[in-house]
């Protein structure tokens, strides 16, 4: 019987779940092991350390910020992992697969040295990111992966700049109109559609002057929500609903 060879879909991008990832299937409460693959998922292949916040992580996987700190202290206690955070959950630090739950070696083969222009192209992508608050902070390999893409399918930074910038302003529009169930921007192929989108038209530039003046309001509407979320009793879910009812207009390309 002849039997061709199976082949990933996607070649780019996944994660190595072998034994390691068994073993904490086995150890871990169900929680404590979304979590745990969150994180694997997330993480520098090269480290297995993931930047991030409680709260950051409590949206993605839309619990408490309670919970995911009961859980991390969960994986930590078993071995699986080491925290690095304050008592705020707000206060960034990160999470480190412990090496023995970790498939990757640290010695492995780096890849060959990439061309400045490339890293200075991610760097400014990442730049961009972090200008707006609802995105989430950390910048996944997945994240990478696809602004290296970019940068040989020679897509202007500014288009990026563009369609980062239509995004969020959209991305608050939806949250204004139903915020209960508008979490952060999680990952950077969000912007894919649009920067497709962008390419097509042809928009007068005081167009963006405009959108930059009305995302303004939003994101500081974004800002003051959230760290109000962060006092103590309040609830950290994404299920809360809003003191007011704003109806806001989707924003198109004209």
């Amino acid at each position: 019987m002849n039997c061709s060879p199976l082949r990933l879909k996607n070649a780019r991008n996944w994660f190595a779940a072998g034994v390691e990832v068994q073993q904490a299937l086995e150890t871990l409460t169900d929680g404590a092991f979304k979590v745990f693959m969150h994180i694997c998922l997330n993480a520098e292949r090269s480290t297995g350390v993931l930047p991030t916040t409680q709260v950051e992580l409590a949206r993605n996987l839309k619990k408490s910020h309670g919970t995911i700190r009961k859980y991390l202290g969960e994986m930590e206690k078993a071995g699986i992992c080491r925290n690095s955070f304050n008592n705020s959950p707000v206060v960034r630090g990160s999470v480190q697969i412990s090496p023995c739950y970790w498939p990757y070696e640290k010695g492995m083969a780096q890849p060959p040295p990439t061309d400045d222009s490339a890293d200075r192209f991610v760097c400014e992508i990442r730049k961009m990111l972090d200008e707006r608050a609802c995105i989430r902070p950390a910048f996944s390999t997945a994240d990478e992966v696809l602004a290296r893409q970019w940068f040989n399918a020679a897509v202007p930074l500014e288009r990026i700049r563009q369609a980062i910038l239509l995004g969020c302003a959209r991305k608050y529009v939806a949250w204004r109109n139903n915020p209960a169930v508008q979490g952060p921007i999680s990952t950077l192929r969000y912007f894919t559609p649009i920067i497709e989108e962008i390419a097509q038209q042809k928009l007068d530039p005081d167009y963006w002057e405009f959108l930059r003046a009305r995302i303004q309001r939003h994101e500081k509407l974004w800002i003051e929500k959230h760290q109000e979320e962060l006092q103590p009793g309040a609830n950290t879910n994404d299920d809360s609903e809003s003191n007011e009812t704003i109806v806001d207009e989707p924003i198109q390309l004209k």
